[in-house]
């Protein structure tokens, strides 16, 4: 009997089968199949002449920078975001006015009768003269426009009015006086509309039309309200209001009465801008036209917002308000609270501080110069084109004084809208177009090309990783563990490991091959043998020998 070691006396026999040999080598070392199909790489690698791959190289070079120049062109355009404006003409059932606001001209339109009482009993002892200029000095004061009078007074008669002004006021705020004085004295809207017409159907103007709304510099005004429609083409569907004279305290001249009413055409309801401005004037008809266009442009900093609908009119008042009130004198105005966006003040601006710098800073044309402000207007708005006809009357309007019509032409506005010029798809044939034409070039083309690159430098790095960390990989069986015979260094012999194990499970043993690599001299020998099917279950119970033990050697 041959003698038997135990298990620990055993080590590894990797089995080595030779690799499996390719049909077919005759295409090793042809060109990748994309090269066919950019034109003119085919021969500059294929020609048998150097001069003809010379040639051939430097047009395809030429044809690469070419497309290569044209291609980064149309990225820098796209880039740049050329765009195109297209206009259309709609037709509507109805337009909405655009936000019509009647001031005074000059703010100083109060019951003359009840504020004259009103200074007497505060200052038994003024006269009607200085009482009139206290109230000059009161407007003024407060930021109100065209009391000229006020630029005229000299310090010591401006330092009077003030006295007088404090006893006049006296347990009331700034703000606070000037919203009783209006509230009590102020022009109400039955003493600026005698009637309204839309459509020709009269309305109520103060109930139905018209909201109170004040502007910078003006003071109290009155605007038409919201989703104020016109529904009928040109006079047929226009508006029309008649207007009283509304009192001005300043005019003795004028019997009392205002000479002129403003009128503001805007394209919002919330804040008045002073431009455009139309002046009406007595007995006079006043016939304004309107053109309505909606814009819609793309955004770009500098030129228009998202962020808000039409003209960034709060930011202009915004701009005078800075400018000429908060940021020389640290306070504010007692009637533009509304005003957003603001810096904390001392407060409001007290009477003297104003009339002192009357000229300059509020009857002077405005200026904003000191502020930095970008008024940018929103890429969605509403633009008003306005025209008026104005002609005298032949006599004197009946129980009013001052007449607006206005209406749009016709039921339609101009559409404008801006687009870009090259879209994504417009953008990815223009480059498709470029390579297609100087190198004949498709999407299909350049993926190949990658994958290639990308399995050329992938076996590259394989191939100098294999050289510099030689290893074999053995792959075990999916369906069953990985197993190797073991070899006795002792006797030289060849056993199958010392386990119980089934009937089964040996006759897969038998059969069962692993590739290894480098080959051993024993796996030579053991491969050259082939074992018989069943070799295994055969030959289960019997003793086995050494194939390789000689007894006469022992």
């Amino acid at each position: 009997m041959p003698e038997r070691n135990t298990i620990a006396g055993w080590k590894h026999v990797r089995m080595y089968l030779p690799k499996p040999q390719k049909q077919c080598d005759c295409h090793i070392g042809d060109p990748p199949p994309w090269t066919g199909e950019v034109h003119g790489l085919s021969q500059a690698l294929m020609s048998k002449t150097l001069r003809m791959r010379i040639f051939w190289w430097i047009v395809i070079i030429i044809c690469i920078s070419l497309g290569a120049f044209t291609t980064l062109l149309i990225i820098i355009e796209y880039i740049q975001g050329p765009t195109a404006t297209s206009t259309t003409i709609r037709l509507v059932n109805s337009l909405e006015f655009p936000a019509i606001t009647i001031c005074p001209k000059v703010p100083d339109s109060f019951n003359i009768s009840g504020i004259r009482g009103d200074i007497k009993e505060s200052l038994p002892d003024i006269s009607d003269e200085t009482a009139d200029d206290l109230l000059e000095y009161f407007v003024a004061g407060s930021g109100l426009e065209n009391m000229n009078d006020v630029t005229y007074f000299n310090r010591t008669y401006l330092s009077q009015l003030n006295n007088y002004y404090k006893i006049w006021s006296e347990g009331y705020t700034v703000d606070g006086f000037f919203e009783i004085i209006q509230q009590k004295y102020g022009y109400k809207c039955q003493d600026l509309f005698y009637e309204c017409q839309l459509a020709g159907k009269v309305l109520d103007c103060c109930n139905d039309l018209m909201v109170r709304r004040v502007v910078m510099r003006r003071g109290i005004c009155y605007q038409t309200r919201r989703d104020v429609n016109q529904s009928e083409a040109d006079d047929i569907g226009r508006i029309v209001f008649s207007l009283k004279a509304p009192s001005s305290y300043t005019s003795a001249k004028n019997n009392y009465t205002q000479t002129q009413l403003i009128v503001y055409i805007t394209d919002n309801h919330d804040v008045v801008t002073e431009f455009p401005r139309f002046y009406l004037y007595p007995n006079e008809w006043n016939r304004m036209r309107f053109t309505a266009r909606l814009i819609e442009l793309i955004q770009n900093k500098g030129v228009c917002t998202n962020q808000i609908f039409g003209r960034d009119a709060e930011c202009m008042v915004r701009k005078w308000y800075l400018s000429n009130i908060i940021i020389p004198f640290n306070c504010t105005l007692p009637y533009l609270k509304s005003i957003t966006k603001l810096p904390l003040t001392g407060g409001v601006c007290k009477p003297d501080v104003i009339a002192d710098n009357y000229l300059d800073k509020i009857q002077y044309v405005w200026n904003s110069a000191e502020v930095n402000e970008e008024c940018t207007p929103g890429c969605n708005r509403w633009d008003y084109q306005t025209s008026v006809q104005q002609s005298q009357t032949l006599s004197p309007f009946e129980d009013y004084t001052f007449n607006l019509e206005a209406s749009f032409n016709d039921l339609q506005y101009e559409y404008v809208k801006e687009v870009y010029t090259t879209s994504i798809p417009g953008f990815m044939s223009q480059i498709g177009g470029q390579f297609g034409f100087f190198l004949g070039l498709s999407i299909i083309t350049l993926i190949q090309m990658v994958l290639y690159g990308f399995h050329g430098a992938f076996m590259f790095a394989k191939k100098h990783i294999q050289r510099k960390f030689p290893f074999c990989k053995i792959h075990p069986s999916d369906d069953y563990p990985r197993f190797t015979m073991t070899f006795d260094h002792h006797s030289n012999n060849i056993y199958p490991p010392e386990k119980s194990i089934s009937k089964e499970h040996i006759a897969t043993l038998s059969r069962r091959v692993i590739a290894t690599t480098p080959p051993s001299p024993v796996s030579t020998i053991i491969d050259s043998v082939d074992l018989p099917p069943h070799w295994g279950l055969r030959n289960i119970d019997r003793s086995r020998e050494n194939p390789l033990f000689d007894e006469n050697a022992k």
